[in-house]
């Protein structure tokens, strides 16, 4: 038996003193990584709708659609092909912005609350790679872009394959639903 296995097994003997091991960390004690991850992507989503309405205004100087330009010299496949055409269809920039921002709702929202995290995680680390590879890797305008999209990123990833763990609504839907689904010959799991 491993010791991971050990201390689940004295656990569920009722012995509450055995410690886990030095190797073994429960996703649990990251739930303050998941919920400021979450503030990230809600705020992203608040910025643009409550604090600064203008950044998704089309005919305003502060309409955030202006950053693409500033991004696809530097960007990089697959993200540079997405840029051109948001940059040559004005409408479909008004368009992308709002799927994206509303995107960047939901991945908050259900980080904050832990709700099927696993899909949040990698909605979140969708979103972090796009920011990372359109904004050409190092930022072309700032190195914000840099930042959200390794740091971010790299955390999404620890919610998309561990989940949410203890304190979270996918730890309640797990008496109802295992979170599992198949997508073909594959079965995934959502919580």
């Amino acid at each position: 038996m491993s010791t991971a296995e050990e201390y689940f097994h004295d656990v569920h003997q009722g012995n509450r003193d055995s410690l886990p091991p030095a190797e073994f960390v429960p996703i649990s004690y990251l739930w303050a990584l998941r919920l400021v991850l979450g503030f990230q992507f809600l705020s992203a989503f608040m910025r643009r709708y409550i604090n600064v309405p203008a950044k998704m205004d089309p005919t305003s100087s502060g309409f955030i659609g202006h950053k693409f330009s500033e991004f696809f010299p530097h960007a990089i496949w697959p993200v540079k092909p997405i840029l051109l055409a948001i940059i040559q269809h004005p409408p479909v920039t008004f368009a992308f912005l709002t799927f994206f921002s509303f995107i960047e709702l939901l991945v908050g929202l259900f980080l904050i609350t832990g709700t099927l995290t696993k899909l949040a995680g990698f909605g979140a680390a969708l979103l972090s790679l796009m920011i990372l590879f359109g904004s050409g890797w190092l930022g072309t305008s700032c190195v914000d872009e840099w930042q959200i999209g390794t740091v971010e990123g790299i955390a999404a990833m620890v919610f998309m394959f561990a989940g949410s763990g203890r304190w979270g609504v996918d730890h309640w839907l797990r008496r109802f639903w295992n979170g599992q689904i198949k997508l073909g010959r594959f079965q995934i799991s959502l919580l």
